[in-house]
């Protein structure tokens, strides 16, 4: 990691540069540009760094891609601070849909090719999920920006529209995830969606699922529950933090129609489903006790719509 000083400059340009690239930044259609046979970029030579061209099939035979890799974005910068500069290769794979590349990306991973050396080094931009399996992050055309750091945003589009963050600093040889190498990834594929635990709840909160009739106990009308629980320090009391549930469209127009105050908040509607957000209305322990600061911190680290994403 580079030096204090100069991570502290990276992080305050973070929020200016995610506003301009959200902001009236041109697009770049990768499915438009690959629409033809895509070129190959093949292994390169040793005294020069290959050109490097977005939307082109990437294929490095060490790095054991799959055949459907294409270059998403791509930059030229020292990142390595050895005054050469690099190639800095955005990548991931992409399926045909009617004769087209679709507009999404999948498996997304960072490539940097060092300018002296000529080596490769990849980083797999991944998220652990609850059920122990790694997933691999998606967006609808990534982007690159280097400004001391690797800066990679990945919007989500549908409903949401949040786009996630990866902040990729040079360390050791090697490239650092900045921000959260060890966020916890909850997946529910019967509801049909994931969500992004804060870091800051590792270790910290434990997750019951219902469906069918349990979650009907729990949450009358609904399809779906997913209750996220705080853990007291004494190991033993739990106390709500979030719970997601899923209803149908006809119930969740019913139910929203009721006099009273309201089940949740709606997340997002897809499928004939909605899916509603519930938080606990205040903190149920003493404020100042250890218990209370650490619920307050937990839950102040919750961003529903940046955290939430359908499957499909």
């Amino acid at each position: 990691m580079k030096k204090q000083h100069v991570k502290k400059i990276s992080y305050l340009a973070l929020a200016g540069l995610i506003c301009a690239v959200g902001i009236g930044a041109p697009q770049v259609s990768l499915a438009k540009q690959a629409a033809s046979e895509p070129k190959v970029v093949a292994q390169q030579s040793e005294k020069t760094l290959p050109k490097v061209e977005i939307g082109q099939k990437f294929r490095v035979p060490e790095l054991k891609l799959k055949e459907n890799t294409y270059v998403l974005d791509y930059k030229v910068s020292d990142i390595d601070g050895n005054s050469v500069k690099d190639n800095v290769i955005l990548v991931g794979t992409k399926e045909k849909i009617d004769g087209k590349l679709d507009e999404y990306a999948n498996d997304l991973s960072i490539i940097v090719q060092e300018g002296k050396t000529k080596r490769y080094i990849k980083y797999d931009w991944m998220f652990k999920g609850t059920d122990g399996k790694s997933y691999g992050e998606s967006a609808r055309e990534p982007k690159l920006i280097i400004r001391n750091d690797i800066i990679v945003t990945a919007p989500q589009g549908g409903n949401g529209g949040y786009v996630d963050h990866l902040i990729l600093t040079w360390k050791g040889n090697k490239l650092k995830n900045v921000l959260a190498d060890n966020q916890e990834l909850y997946t529910n594929s019967q509801a049909n969606f994931i969500f992004k635990l804060p870091v800051s709840w590792n270790g910290h909160y434990k997750t019951s699922q219902y469906s069918g009739k349990n979650a009907n106990q729990i949450m009358p009308s609904a399809k779906h529950v997913v209750q996220f629980d705080y853990t007291a320090k004494n190991g033993k009391d739990t106390e709500m933090l979030l719970m997601i549930s899923v209803f149908s469209k006809n119930d969740w127009s019913r139910l929203s129609s009721e006099e009273g105050p309201p089940v949740g908040s709606v997340i997002t509607k897809a499928n004939g489903m909605v899916y509603v957000y519930t938080v606990p209305q205040s903190n149920p322990f003493d404020p100042q006790s250890k218990d209370g600061k650490l619920f307050d911190q937990l839950y102040g680290d919750l961003n529903i719509n940046k955290s939430f994403k359908l499957l499909n």
